[in-house]
């Protein structure tokens, strides 16, 4: 039966079915009529009677074309109502396969439940894979967005210097230096997000305190605090933790190079102090704060607190990808001051995947 629809293959087998049914049903009752004929002769007056006449026949095969019918019916009832289905996830899939991600199977009102789940959870793959294809698109955009401006400089100021525009001077390699190392933050940061994504970021975990990790940073980045109008405060209280250092370093420099390019120049609040079973890294600011439309996305890559605001879009992203490979969180609140208060909490012992 090679090549013959699913709604014929039903129907000829509840047929068959049917008809197996009769035939045992007859040839048992043939057999109890020979017992009671051996076994009690008197129970009947006349056993001739118990041959089938001509009548019995017609009635016999009667009810086996109605059973036959009736099966016929009901089978093509059921398998209408799994071949539609069916048919129309087969037609999307392969409009799928031609490239049309829009394409989506039908349930119709009639499907069995296995049936309407199976179409159900396809729509919901292929509307997942819709929205991986976009943001993929996106992401790839995003990304030639946020390396062509330093590209661009680097080409412009590597130009001049050929041309003799620009001399070779300190000034000048300092701010070669200035644009590679953007180029090199940026990329560091989309392998980061990338291998979290893909959950491949691996850790090298160290028994450290996290106090002198996130330390290490204060000859660092406080001159560009000053500079740029912070008023630092360092609150760092020993919370000995089983972590990456260099991971969480990285995190608690994106997180205070994300204030010093978005918050109000006034105090920055940088904490670390253990809380229960967990410790937490934290940089507080004084403003302006985050609109709630924008909050809930604020881990998200690329996503600016403003739609004028500097940077790659990239740092927190990194925060929570460095949090989730070490089992914890990233979040942010709102400050009763109307500023922003970022948090890494990392549980003390991370076993490692």
């Amino acid at each position: 039966m090679r090549g013959v629809g699913v709604g014929r293959k039903i129907a000829v087998r509840v047929t068959l079915v049917t008809l197996t049914g009769f035939l045992l049903s007859a040839l048992c009752a043939f057999f109890v009529y020979a017992w009671v004929f051996e076994n009690h002769p008197d129970a009947v007056a006349a056993p001739h009677h118990w041959t089938p006449q001509a009548i019995d026949y017609g009635v016999i095969a009667a009810a086996v074309l109605l059973a036959v019918g009736v099966s016929v019916l009901a089978g093509a009832q059921l398998a209408r109502r799994i071949v539609l289905p069916l048919a129309s996830l087969t037609a999307a899939a392969r409009r799928i396969t031609d490239g049309d991600l829009t394409a989506r199977a039908v349930v119709g009102r009639r499907a069995l439940g296995e049936t309407a789940q199976l179409v159900t959870d396809f729509n919901r793959m292929a509307e997942r894979l819709e929205a991986l294809a976009a943001g993929m698109i996106t992401w790839n955009a995003k990304i030639a967005h946020e390396l062509r401006t330093p590209v661009t400089i680097l080409k412009g100021r590597l130009e001049g210097v050929a041309d003799g525009v620009f001399e070779i001077d300190d000034r000048t390699v300092t701010s070669l230096l200035r644009q590679v190392d953007s180029l090199a933050r940026v990329v560091e940061d989309l392998r980061v997000v990338s291998l979290a994504d893909s959950d491949h970021l691996d850790l090298e975990l160290e028994t450290v305190d996290l106090a002198e990790v996130v330390g290490d940073l204060r000859d660092v980045v406080q001159p560009g605090l000053t500079s740029a109008g912070f008023e630092t405060i360092w609150r760092l209280e020993p919370a000995v933790i089983d972590c990456d250092p260099t991971r969480l370093r990285q995190a608690a420099l994106a997180l205070i190079e994300n204030a010093r390019c978005h918050a109000t120049p006034g105090p920055l609040c940088i904490r670390t102090a253990p809380f229960g079973g967990v410790v937490r890294m934290s940089v507080e600011d004084g403003g302006p704060g985050i609109d709630a439309d924008r909050a809930a996305q604020v881990f998200e890559p690329f996503k600016r607190h403003t739609t004028y605001a500097s940077g790659s879009g990239l740092g927190l992203a990194v925060v929570r990808a460095v949090a989730d490979a070490h089992h914890g969180r990233a979040f942010h609140r709102t400050t009763v001051g109307g500023g922003s208060l970022f948090t890494v909490e990392i549980p003390r012992a991370t076993e490692p995947d």
